[in-house]
């Protein structure tokens, strides 16, 4: 196509041609009524592959019935039904690193796409689409795919950052109006709260920071109301961030890269957010191959980097993506911060959980990782492990020091043997 044109939905799938494989929108700017209409026309195709991370609303792709039709490849597996399709056989996981993602729509990569499925802003004065809460692999696969259909939607908030397309990037516009979708707000746990407290206390004033999503960042964040001037670099945020950012508390004054902004590869949270962030300069998206770059993240001083993992063994090996064998999530940005804040003077990064599951039947620090579990992040890269007992330093620490750190922030029920198996393991010479 030499210009852009606009069509209505079913004209603008119609170009579509099976065989093709199309990349996603992401996360709060999902392209729904894209995949719907590609649905409705599911009988035109058998070899359809689409390429995904988190999928809000209703999946109806990874039906059962589109099974004949269509599959999807994730490097993050979000949600029931797409867990379900992964264990089925109807879409497939692609271990990598978020960082890692715009890389497999180059030339030789892995999946170079024939689409790419975005939604937009109207145009700016300059003419240039914002791609509104998803930069991350967004924008870098409708520069890589070989055509773009783009949704342009007046309900999105306008985002600067590198987060735009030009018209001429744009085959195909179909214009549909429909509110961004929303990430209900977490609720903190009594557990969530302690956990925070012990994050917070290693956070100091000037710091820069990631988190990741759920209950401990958020909790996490509303106990730093009483800090200076902190920063944010990240690969997403949700409405912690907008609390703290009306107080005055992030100011990025102290960064190392994009001085005085909040800057992250995508966002999710509430209207109230989206309203927050709409076209204000102080908040910049940016494509995650440079928000997650190690050595971007290492640029900025006091660093802190926390996110979440599932199960830690004895040697301090992280599981972060499967439970009970099963794909849960995926590795995320996880790696990519650990590495960035070895790079970073002063930097911390912080991986936390609750210390057991299953009503507490079950401890989440083990001698070794679960039946099939993987390491999501290498024993040599994970710094501090906090539960709701406390702090284990591992960075630099010996294999003995490591998991009696562990031990004593496991759940009490189980602390005795695991300090027994440590002392066992690494001849620890000391007597029970």
């Amino acid at each position: 196509m030499n210009k852009t044109i606009k069509l209505s939905l079913s004209e603008a799938i119609a170009h579509v041609k099976d065989g093709e494989k199309i990349v996603l929108g992401h996360a709060a700017v999902t392209p729904n009524c894209l995949v719907e209409e590609l649905v409705r026309q599911k009988d035109r195709f058998r070899d359809l592959t689409l390429f995904q991370m988190i999928f809000l609303g209703d999946p109806v792709h990874v039906a059962p019935e589109c099974a004949d039709h269509m599959r999807v490849v994730a490097p993050f597996v979000f949600g029931p039904q797409m867990r379900t399709a992964v264990s089925e056989g109807r879409a497939a996981y692609i271990p990598t690193h978020f960082s890692y993602v715009p890389s497999l729509f180059l030339p030789g990569g892995t999946f170079e796409p024939d689409w790419a499925f975005v939604q937009v802003t109207p145009p700016d004065a300059q003419g240039r689409y914002s791609t509104s809460l998803s930069s991350d692999f967004t924008l870098p696969a409708a520069r890589a795919a070989k055509k773009v259909m783009a949704v342009v939607n007046p309900a999105l908030p306008y985002i600067g950052g590198d987060n735009f397309l030009r018209a001429d990037e744009i085959d195909i516009i179909v214009e549909h109006e429909s509110a961004p979708y929303t990430l209900p707000a977490s609720r903190e746990s009594e557990i969530d709260s302690k956990i925070a407290d012990f994050c917070a206390a290693l956070i100091p004033d000037y710091a820069t920071l990631q988190m990741g999503i759920g209950a401990i960042p958020d909790a996490v964040l509303g106990k730093l109301s009483d800090r200076k001037d902190l920063g944010i670099h990240t690969e997403m945020f949700t409405d912690g961030v907008m609390h703290l950012h009306r107080k005055g508390v992030i100011t990025g004054k102290y960064k190392g890269v994009n001085v005085g902004k909040v800057t992250s590869a995508f966002v999710m949270g509430s209207q109230a957010l989206y309203d927050y962030i709409n076209n204000n300069d102080e908040f910049e998206l940016y494509p995650v191959d440079y928000m997650n770059n190690p050595h971007v993240v290492g640029e900025n001083p006091n660093f802190i980097s926390i996110n979440s993992c599932i199960e830690v063994d004895l040697y301090g090996q992280v599981c972060a993506e499967k439970v009970g064998g099963k794909m849960y999530s995926g590795s995320g940005g996880q790696l990519d911060y650990l590495r960035g804040v070895r790079y970073s003077k002063g930097g911390k990064s912080i991986l936390t959980m609750p210390s057991t599951a299953k009503n507490d039947e079950v401890s989440r620090i083990a001698p070794n990782l679960s039946n099939q579990a993987v390491v999501t992040s290498h024993r040599n890269d994970v710094d501090y492990i906090i539960t709701e007992y406390g702090v284990a330093p591992l960075f630099g620490r010996t294999e003995a020091e490591r998991a009696l750190a562990l031990a004593s922030i496991a759940h009490p029920k189980f602390r005795e043997g695991l300090e027994r198996e440590a002392y066992a393991r690494f001849s620890i010479r000391k007597a029970f």
